[in-house]
């Protein structure tokens, strides 16, 4: 059963459709390509703002998740991050926008994310709409709590600002020189193009002042090398699986095949490489004729072959998105799609109702 802390989290306002809060936790990767640069603003500021833009599927949301949020440790009792590498001084807290908010919803919201952290109510304001002042003051307030968690700074986590609605909500958002010492304000939304007419500029307008701005796109090189990492890791046991099952049936079969032989693709993963070495000397112990023979690499060329052309039809069916690409693979590692059906996908909607991820 998820947490309250957790409930307030992923769904700060429950008249907006909620996240899968198990859905984020579970495919959650520490994204270095959008966690490295916070880091360094961080490193270098005490209080300030931060606004990472981006467009749809390429992590802000999961990223904001392992910010703020919390589970159950070794411990189940205790919660902690489910990202510890932003900051080890900072306690953070956070909203996901999924919808048009008023003022008072965001304060509200703001609110119920500082009760779930500290576990404490904060005195309720005027019936008057909210002002930037009282934001201001609501995340001073915050920060006060902060020391009693052994840490020295509180991050504070807009996530989605683009589906915020209009710009009341945004008009008491404070820009990064008014920030409360101590606090650092970090907002996503997706670019320009992707904001209803006006509201943008009229963000950009309210917080750019002072502001560190972080734009990435899906042809960020950054962004491309986490995909190939990623895809490398998360791969790599079906990768042995199968080259395991080919070398098995050589060896049942007493096929002929070319012994030895090198490839970069194994010289450049060490870790496949040494597993496989592994995974043969265990074969050739059950099949003794061919003990003292080195792992066969040209047998496996086909294989690897494969894999490249693998990485290719991912990338391309989830258009640069690593939300689809992380799909595919959790469909792939699980048994549910297979390797030869990855080329004749659709994209985009389409590709997340055949995973069951729409």
């Amino acid at each position: 059963m998820t947490s309250p802390a957790l409930e307030v989290r992923c769904d700060p306002t429950p008249d907006l459709a909620p996240l899968d809060c198990a859905a984020l936790d579970a495919a959650y990767v520490s994204p270095t390509y959008l966690r490295t640069p916070l880091r360094e603003f961080l490193l270098t500021t005490d209080r300030g703002l931060y606004w990472l833009r981006a467009p749809a599927g390429i992590g802000k949301t999961l990223f904001v998740r392992g910010i703020i949020a919390r589970r159950p440790g070794r411990d189940p009792a205790v919660l902690e991050g489910i990202d510890s590498t932003i900051s080890s001084d900072i306690k953070a807290i956070g909203v996901h926008v999924r919808g048009p908010l008023t003022p008072q919803a965001l304060v509200a919201a703001l609110k119920d994310a500082v009760t779930a952290e500290f576990g404490v109510v904060l005195a309720e304001g005027s019936d008057a709409e909210p002002t930037q002042a009282d934001v201001l003051a609501l995340l001073g307030a915050a920060r006060e709590h902060v020391t009693t968690t052994g840490a020295k700074r509180l991050l504070v986590a807009i996530d989605g600002l683009e589906q915020i609605g209009g710009e009341s909500a945004i008009a008491v958002l404070p820009a990064a020189a008014a920030m409360p010492a101590g606090v650092v304000l970090l907002l996503t939304s997706r670019p320009a193009a992707d904001w209803p007419q006006g509201l943008f500029e009229a963000t950009a307008a309210q917080v750019g002042g002072g502001a560190v701005l972080r734009d990435i796109g899906y042809e960020d090189g950054v962004y491309t090398d986490m995909l190939r990492g990623y895809f490398k890791n998360q791969i790599r046991p079906l990768m042995r699986s199968r080259a395991v099952a080919h070398l098995t049936h050589l060896l049942e079969t007493k096929a002929s095949f070319e012994r030895g032989g090198r490839d970069n693709r194994l010289t450049n993963d060490p870790v496949l490489r040494d597993a496989l070495k592994d995974d043969w000397k265990k074969l050739t112990n059950k099949h003794p004729r061919y003990s003292g023979i080195q792992l066969p690499v040209v047998p496996l060329a086909g294989l690897l072959d494969q894999f490249d052309q693998l990485w290719v039809d991912l990338i391309d069916r989830a258009d640069r998105r690593f939300d689809d690409l992380s799909a595919m693979i959790r469909a792939l590692s699980a048994g549910s799609l297979q390797v030869e059906e990855v080329a004749g996908l659709p994209k985009g909607a389409d590709l997340r109702a055949r995973l069951g991820t729409a």
